[in-house]
């Protein structure tokens, strides 16, 4: 049993891929960020505006979140890493500040996380992934949960994607 922020949790080896929504979360990590982000939620309808996040509420945690500004352009959005916690340049083993998603290196990872990032964006909705890095293939052993989640900016549009990764956690299925 590991205790990572005040909370038991038992490390299993992972079953494959999880793919679901924030409803799904199992880890406090990314469940503490759902939380937070759904107790500013608008009362009638809508998503929370960036403008409503104070990272500074999430101090515990902020090592493990991602912050991406959706860049529109021709074609294919691009997105923009506004924040990057130190726990990710960890985890992820490359630095991700201020670095545009389009430049991740292997092309496999950026691809993938494109294609959810671009999901979030056209439906407004969560994306959960648990299981272990596919796309990496010096972290193939490293397992976790994340969870994506939409941000309204200034316009009453999706401008923004704050994220929480928690590496090394699998849930116990069942």
């Amino acid at each position: 049993m590991n205790e990572p922020f005040g909370v038991n949790v038992e490390f299993l080896s992972p079953a494959g891929l999880v793919n679901g929504t924030a409803e799904d979360c199992r880890s406090p990590l990314t469940r503490r960020l759902v939380d937070y982000w759904r107790a500013r939620l608008p009362a009638v309808g809508g998503l929370p505006r960036w403008r409503d996040i104070v990272l500074m509420e999430l101090y515990p945690i902020a090592p493990f979140l991602a912050v991406k500004d959706v860049i529109d352009g021709p074609g294919d959005a691009d997105y923009r890493n506004r924040f990057w916690g130190t726990g990710l340049t960890e985890g992820l083993g490359f630095e991700g500040t201020n670095r545009l998603v389009s430049s991740y290196e292997p092309a496999a990872m950026r691809n993938a996380v494109r294609k959810r990032y671009a999901g979030v964006v056209a439906t407004g909705q969560s994306s959960m992934a648990r299981g272990h890095f596919t796309t990496l293939p010096d972290r193939a052993h490293v397992t976790f949960e994340l969870v994506h989640l939409p941000l309204w900016g200034d316009a009453d549009r999706i401008q923004h994607i704050i994220s929480a990764y928690h590496f090394g956690f699998t849930a116990a299925e069942g």
